[in-house]
């Protein structure tokens, strides 16, 4: 068993995709933090505008070149046809005088680049960024407390699948010495049936026996095999393995009888403060409130700081080699004065998220308490079943010595034979599974409890982990172990702790516990 559940911490599909879980919060993590750091950024542009968009015209007062005149003709004279003499007398005003010489030119240069670098840091948001670091950190913890419940579950699988394919074993055996009796009680009957002494109708009901019986233990002997197969898949063994032979995963060991001490009330009590999967909805309802503050944070304005130093072509030349330098800072603001209801919106769904946290701790709480009640019941039920049919055993057994005796003396009959046997095979399936079931019920009080120690400190230990759990992930997992999303250390607000301060929060310390 060891081996399995060292097997089983390795490579479990479970496990390893919670470790995976772990790295993802992490990187959530980083993520809401980078928010409230500066942001040092660098931008760079260029550009290439057509010349004929950068094209101007102007004019002048003077001009060098030949002047255009406009003819100014009175009244009532006639021009001459094109190329003919002007009228005598006709004024002549030279056009340059009136809209002056025009002139073209380019505006700016076509090829302009700028090239910015600075720092930009948000100066408030409502409060927003800070919740949401608090939120990730929360659910950052959370995932190590699932990692914890993970490892308590899976745990409590491959014990319980181990003891399953025990039990099964045992099964076979029970029902291979029932076949075994009743083909002895068989051949006996045929025997003194050639010699005249019983009639064949004993021979008939012995052979229905036995015929009875081979499918009981051809079924225990399929039982056997798909148990395995079970276990296998829980220890992530692959599937080329599993199947390659009728007995793919052969278990050393027997099922034992050791009882333990428990008490109701000392269970729940450790239940309520160290299961994993009461802190895991704990922690969420942490987190439902940071949510809160961080949609409630879109009533707020937005105020971000930005400083830095710009470098850019010179807009006076058309050098792409002469450049202008400076600095600039600057303070921006906004503020979504009505955004259409759109963050009374947000505020809604996150305080209804968290009354459903709220809900669904409250009821995971009474679901941990109904486990531990049902695994104390049980464990009681099982261990009254153990002492019952250690005593049917006993009892069964001679009353088959007594019933083989009389048959022989001839004061008995082969039916009170049969009846015996069927008796202690009865009995003995009883006890192998009231063994199972009391062994199977430590297995669950342990989970329900979050008692288990052995395989937990392996894990912590590095004795058994997966290998994509880094050192420090480890190191982190094992101190999860016992803390508590309440303590003084973990990332909650004030409110957010006393909201989750019932059903009680307080730790038990179990590393001394066996």
């Amino acid at each position: 068993m060891d081996e399995a559940v060292q097997l089983a911490l390795r490579q479990n599909p479970s496990i390893l995709q919670q470790v995976q879980a772990l790295k993802l919060q992490r990187g959530v993590v980083l993520v809401a933090q980078s928010t409230l750091l500066p942001q040092l950024v660098m931008t760079g542009t260029y550009s290439k505008t057509d010349p004929a968009l950068l094209h101007t015209s102007g004019r002048t007062s003077t001009t060098s070149g030949p002047s255009l005149d406009l003819l100014a003709v009175p009244a009532g004279t006639s021009v001459p046809p094109t190329g003919g003499p002007l009228p005598a007398g006709t004024a002549t005003v030279p056009l340059n005088q009136i809209f002056g010489n025009v002139s073209s030119a380019l505006a700016g240069p076509t090829d302009t680049w700028v090239v910015q670098l600075y720092i930009q840091q948000t100066l408030w948001n409502g409060g927003a960024d800070i919740a949401a670091r608090r939120q990730a950190r929360i659910s950052e913890d959370a995932a190590y407390y699932q990692l914890r419940d993970t490892i308590d579950q899976i745990v409590a699988n491959v014990r319980t699948q181990f003891d399953q394919i025990l039990l099964d074993r045992a099964l076979i055996q029970v029902q291979e010495e029932s076949v075994n009796l009743l083909q002895s009680q068989l051949a006996d009957q045929r025997s003194r049936f050639e010699a005249g002494t019983v009639p064949q109708f004993n021979v008939l009901q012995a052979e229905t026996q036995l015929e009875n019986q081979i499918p009981q233990l051809i079924t225990a002997r399929n039982n056997y095999r798909i148990a395995q197969l079970t276990l296998a898949r829980t220890l992530g063994i692959p599937a080329d393995q599993q199947y390659a032979s009728d007995e793919p995963l052969p278990v050393a060991g027997m099922l034992t009888y050791s009882p333990i001490q428990y008490d109701l009330a000392s269970a729940l009590a450790v239940a309520r403060a160290s299961r994993p999967f009461l802190k895991v909805q704990r922690s969420n309802v942490l987190a439902g409130v940071e949510n809160v503050t961080v949609q409630a944070a879109g009533f707020q304005p937005t105020i971000t700081a930005q400083a830095g130093l710009e470098q850019r072509s010179d807009p006076t030349s058309t050098q792409l080699t002469k450049t202008r330098e400076g600095w600039f800072l600057g303070l921006s603001g906004s503020w979504n004065i009505f955004d259409g209801f759109r963050t009374y919106g947000n505020v809604k769904q996150a305080r209804a998220s968290l009354e459903q946290a709220k809900a669904t701790f409250d009821d995971a709480v009474r679901q941990v308490e109904l486990e531990v009640a049902t695994a104390v019941s049980n464990l009681r039920n099982s261990q009254e079943t153990i002492i019952s049919t250690q005593k049917a055993i006993e009892e069964a057994r001679e009353a088959l010595r007594l019933s083989n005796e009389r048959l022989a003396a001839g004061t008995g009959t082969q039916l009170d034979v049969l009846n015996a046997q069927t008796q202690l095979t009865t009995a003995e399936t009883n006890f192998v599974q009231a063994e199972y079931n009391y062994s199977a019920y430590v297995i669950e009080f342990q989970r329900s409890t979050a008692t288990e120690i052995k395989y937990n400190n392996e894990f912590d230990s590095a004795t058994a982990r997966p290998s994509t759990l880094t050192a420090g992930e480890a190191s982190k997992a094992a101190k999860f172990r016992h803390d508590s999303p309440l303590d003084p250390d973990k990332p909650a607000t004030a409110k957010a702790k006393r909201i989750s301060l019932t059903p009680p929060a307080g730790k038990v310390d179990l590393r001394t516990n066996d």
